[in-house]
């Protein structure tokens, strides 16, 4: 028996996994169901040839784990999502864009290849940053490179809050990745190397805006490596916090928002809209409450990048009937829709919670950047 078969044959037949499935939501003939992904594990155990929608539909998933949620008898489908791309690694089948990202990983700390010399640019002379400190602010890729005023304006409220974090000289990316493709090997030697760095500073907590940084690091890197010495936070958890304790104080925004939720937190949606409460917004929930995944990440992008569009569009479309902006705490998410609509002359009113919260508390902050 292989692993994972006993899971695989308790499928019960009831589809729910279709219905909730980004990437079934937008293709033609449920060609692209999650049921459909795991069926091909025997075949690919058995080194047999895929049919291009067999292998297509393997690497159509962001590993959101919206299916993981609705499936009755509880079968592991991003887990089984993660052994079947391992194992097309290891027979050297994977897509061409999943091992050339995987490496951008491993050789530049990116997976876009960005210029590690720039991934600090986002600071600015007014953000009290120290030399030295137990606490730490992790940026994460998509905020350094794509959306710096996420990185100030958390650090302005940390600094309104008497809290001065250092940054991590030798940051580097999570390696979610190389963790959603099955590289589980080079994951766990990059966790090692990115641990041992950071308590090599004496480094009590890590401060996290992204919420894959934040998952990798506290969930994912003791599996991979070890526990570690220091504690990892989402910043919204912080900031949530501090609104309770009066800390922070926001000031009213007359806006209705819909909320773009993020995956890896998905199941602590409580925390963006208690903060966003705070303020006094009104939030209109996007797909009635249901979770719908942006369609970016795990490779879907640069593997499928038609499909992840049309996945994009559904936040976009279904905020727009109800809701004057979209509010995201997830800053790949702000990357991919915010470029699709750019390529689609789309009209886009998105911002980051953090942003939202910075203006409510001090008012716009952008003179402070120009």
């Amino acid at each position: 028996m292989h692993r994972f078969q006993k899971e695989i044959s308790s499928c019960i037949d009831c589809k729910k996994c279709w219905d909730v499935c980004p990437a079934n939501m937008v293709t033609e003939g449920n060609r692209f169901t999650p049921q459909g992904k795991i069926e091909s594990l025997a075949k690919i155990i058995a080194g047999e040839e895929l049919t291009q929608d067999e292998m297509d539909n393997i690497y159509l998933s962001t590993r959101c784990g919206a299916c993981d949620d609705v499936c009755p008898v509880d079968i592991p489908i991003t887990d089984i999502i993660q052994y079947e791309r391992e194992l097309l690694a290891q027979q050297g089948r994977e897509p061409a864009k999943t091992t050339a990202i995987s490496m951008n990983i491993i050789e530049r700390n990116s997976p876009g290849s960005m210029d590690p010399s720039t991934r600090f640019d986002w600071v600015t002379d007014d953000l009290e940053i120290a030399e030295n400190s137990d606490i730490a602010y992790m940026t994460g890729c998509w905020i350094a490179h794509s959306q710096p005023d996420i990185a100030r304006s958390t650090i302005r409220l940390l600094n309104h809050a008497g809290i001065k974090p250092m940054l991590l000289k030798e940051e580097k990316c999570c390696g979610l990745f190389l963790i959603d493709n099955g590289h589980l090997e080079e994951a766990a030697s990059h966790a090692k190397g990115f641990v041992d760095y950071i308590e090599s500073l004496g480094v009590k907590k890590v401060i996290a805006s992204c919420p894959g940084c934040y998952l990798v690091l506290g969930q994912d890197y003791p599996k991979l490596y070890r526990e570690l010495n220091f504690e990892v936070e989402h910043s919204l958890n912080l900031f949530r916090d501090m609104i309770a304790d009066g800390t922070l104080k926001p000031g009213k925004l007359d806006y209705t928002v819909s909320v773009r939720d993020a995956c890896p937190l998905r199941k602590s949606k409580d925390v963006p809209r208690s903060i966003l409460e705070s303020m006094g917004v009104e939030v209109k929930e996007l797909f009635d409450g249901k979770h719908v995944c942006c369609g970016g990440p795990a490779g879907f992008k640069p593997n499928f990048p038609e499909i992840s569009s049309d996945v994009a569009m559904l936040s976009v479309q279904d905020y727009k009937k109800k809701a004057d902006m979209m509010i995201s705490y997830c800053p790949f998410c702000m990357h991919h829709i915010g470029g699709v609509c750019k390529s689609k002359d789309e009209e886009l009113n998105m911002k980051d919670i953090s942003v939202l919260l910075a203006e409510s508390i001090f008012g716009d902050v952008k003179e402070a950047e120009s």
